[in-house]
């Protein structure tokens, strides 16, 4: 597994993983862009963009806090917003996961991420998004 899809500069303010996401998965393996099929993206925090969250948070904005589990409101509502869609679609909350990293620290939240989302047959990541190993599926294209 590559430790690259685990560390604190790949955690959104929102409690996303980016390691974990088919965009910045493809981008990473050097998969080709494919129009309407995979995009491609660094990571949240290293593209230095703003996101949804950070668009409508003062406070991030402000760079008063770095993230959302550090505001007393959390979840606000674009949180909430967000959150619901991820459990919907994807059965993950990026609530849980800020609120996993306040009470157990990042260390412990990456350790959980990396076991939830290894691989089976490689023991690269699997996709949030679409639940597949884009090491696993590169290497069979080869």
């Amino acid at each position: 597994m590559q430790k690259g899809n685990f560390t604190p500069e790949l955690i959104a303010p929102c409690g996303m993983n980016c390691g974990i996401c088919k965009s910045y998965l493809a981008y990473s393996r050097g998969i080709p862009k494919e129009k309407g099929k995979v995009s491609h993206c660094p990571g949240c925090l290293p593209r230095n963009k703003n996101c949804v969250i950070k668009r409508g948070c003062k406070k991030l904005r402000r760079n008063e806090i770095k993230s959302c589990y550090e505001c007393d409101i959390m979840p606000c509502e674009n949180l909430d917003r967000l959150d619901r869609r991820y459990r919907r679609r994807y059965g993950m909350s990026m609530v849980e996961n800020l609120r996993e990293i306040k009470e157990k620290g990042m260390e412990k939240f990456l350790e959980s991420q990396e076991e939830k989302y290894r691989c089976p047959e490689c023991g690269d990541v699997v996709s949030v998004h679409d639940g597949k190993c884009y090491a696993c599926e590169l290497n069979k294209r080869s």
